[in-house]
């Protein structure tokens, strides 16, 4: 599985991504947002925001298919689904 992450566009506290997986020969397409505050909890400024946000994407595709995953969401979303990404995200960057 390949993920790509487009180029950043900075908002109000936040940045913002075209992401692609591809999967085989299956590509989706999404919007992600993450927020500073996520990013200072994920990564404490170690690493891009862009690199936090593929970081993501590797640990959604751990727990569920790109089929799955919703096409526009903030990655503050994640920890709804899966209360643990703020505990195993910060070792996957």
């Amino acid at each position: 599985m390949k993920i790509e992450i487009g180029q950043e566009r900075e908002g109000n506290n936040q940045w913002s991504y075209d992401v692609a997986v591809h999967d085989g020969s299956q590509a989706y397409e999404y919007t992600v947002t993450l927020g500073w505050s996520d990013y200072d909890l994920w990564s404490r400024g170690r690493t891009s925001p862009s690199k936090v946000v593929e970081a993501a994407f590797r640990f959604l595709l751990e727990k569920e298919p790109a089929d799955q995953i919703k096409s526009r969401f903030d990655c503050s979303i994640i920890r709804r689904y899966f209360p643990e990404v703020d505990r195993n995200l910060p070792g996957m960057l």
